[in-house]
This record gives structure tokens, sequence and C-alpha cells, in this order.
């Protein structure tokens, strides 16, 4: 799976979860600040990365995420141990 149809699903999360188009989120987008996610909304984001793409993330490193670009980048880390 490359980065564009990973980035694409994140986005769909987001939109979901937010209620925001995902044509409104971009890759660098703060998720607190610029798109204003709480924490449960962060943790159902979390959810569905793990279940979508099979993956079993610590709970420290999902802290680590604040962007669009920086959830790809962890689910590319993850998938790559599968």
């Amino acid at each position: 799976m490359d980065s564009e149809e990973i980035r694409n699903q994140i986005k769909g999360f987001i939109s979901n979860a937010a209620n925001i188009d995902p044509s409104q989120i971009g890759d660098n987008a703060s998720y607190k600040d610029d798109l204003g996610l709480d924490s449960l909304t962060m943790l159902e984001i979390s959810v569905d990365l793990e279940s979508e793409f099979d993956l079993i993330v610590p709970e420290e490193e999902f802290a680590n995420i604040k962007t669009v670009q920086d959830s790809v980048d962890l689910v590319h880390k993850y998938l790559a141990t599968i």
C-alpha cells in the first residue's frame, strides 16, 4: 500500500470522526490546533488505524502523532514490521 492510499484512508477516518471534509484536511495540519480534534476523537482515529491496517501500536506512539503525515509515517513504520 502506498503513502497516498494510506493518507486518503486516514483523512477518511478524520472526516468520519470529526465531520470535516477530507479536502479541507492538510497533510501537515495539526490535529489539535488546526483541526480542533479532542482526545476522544484522536482515540477513535487511533482505533480506526489499528483496525484498518491490522496494526498494534503502543499507546505512547500515538501520543507523538500530531499531523496526518505523522500518522502516515506511523502506519508505514508498523506495516514494515508485519
